[in-house]
């Protein structure tokens, strides 16, 4: 990471005291002195100090404030479970919204690798406002995310019907070993980073340095692997009607594309974050009323003739 400047430190003191250890983290004076914001915000005066030298040594912001918003929830966050995305909160915000319009007045979903909840519990809040009810099972091999996604559960309107468990997607006997009833939807945010790209540094493209830091590494790294226990252990088996799955790179849409290749009912699209980047595969069986999620999607793969 290259130096900062002793003239933007100046002029980061002549502005707020506070503000120059934020710029370790943030290398610009406007993103420091929005973050210095939040952190006045969010947390009371004799907690600031302490905020801004946590922020020097890389901290995410989002441990130190304890809590993160996505969608119309608020999210705990703890150090040992991976922090929500903003995008993982727009494709989840787009989702509801297709399932709004398909859905009857239940729906059953599954969702792998949950970490702190953020996708199921965000579904079943939104579903409920139109009257739908939710099973969810949810699972996650770490105790430490099952454990925060279930304080998570425990202010969120709607979602009593969120179940969150220890669970493994390598588990062929995973929908079993979770009590799952009914399948509809599966959705999941996997590891997804490869590991040679996880080492990078950021001048490579890689990383940044306060994730490889702070974040669990369990959370990140993995390449087409979860993709394909996700299919074979979940979706097959369950006789899913749909899912979306978070990814990192197109190969890994390709990657499900041609594993539902033989499936002739089965369809696969992508979808797009903000700036343009491949974010989710979605796929929807043609025979149900979720192929209304062809509609999120902003490239369709062709099906085998």
């Amino acid at each position: 990471m290259a130096r900062l400047s002793p003239r933007l430190i100046r002029q980061a003191k002549s502005i707020s005291s506070l503000l120059p250890p934020l710029l370790r983290a943030n290398r610009t004076i406007e993103a420091a002195q929005r973050e210095l914001n939040w952190i006045k915000r969010e947390l009371p005066a004799n907690e600031w100090v302490k905020a801004v030298e946590a922020r020097d040594r890389l901290v995410p912001l989002q441990y130190i404030l304890g809590n993160v918003p996505f969608g119309n929830i608020t999210v705990k966050c703890k150090p040992g479970v991976l922090i929500p995305r903003s995008e993982t909160e727009a494709w989840v915000i787009d989702l509801s919204e297709k399932v709004k319009e398909v859905a009857n007045d239940e729906i059953g979903i599954v969702d792998a690798c949950t970490g702190t909840g953020c996708i199921p519990l965000l579904l079943a809040h939104e579903l409920d406002k139109v009257g739908v009810k939710t099973r969810v099972d949810a699972f996650d091999v770490s105790v430490e995310a099952v454990n925060l996604a279930n304080e998570n559960k425990d202010s969120v309107e709607g979602s009593s019907g969120v179940n969150f468990q220890i669970g493994d997607v390598f588990n062929v006997n995973i929908l079993e070993h979770i009590g799952v009833e009914k399948v509809d939807l599966v959705t999941s945010n996997p590891p997804y980073i490869p590991f040679h790209d996880y080492k990078k540094s950021m001048f490579e493209h890689g990383i940044e340095r306060s994730v490889k830091l702070y974040e669990p590494q369990l959370a990140l790294v993995g390449e087409y692997e979860f993709y394909l226990e996700l299919l074979q252990n979940i979706v097959i088996p369950g006789h899913a009607k749909a899912f979306v799955f978070e990814i990192g790179y197109e190969e890994q849409a390709e990657f499900v594309y041609e594993y539902l290749r033989d499936y002739s009912a089965w369809r696969v699209g992508i979808w797009c974050d903000y700036n343009d980047n491949v974010r989710c595969v979605i796929g929807w069986n043609v025979d149900t009323e979720f192929v209304k999620l062809k509609d999120m999607c902003d490239h369709l793969y062709e099906p085998k003739v």
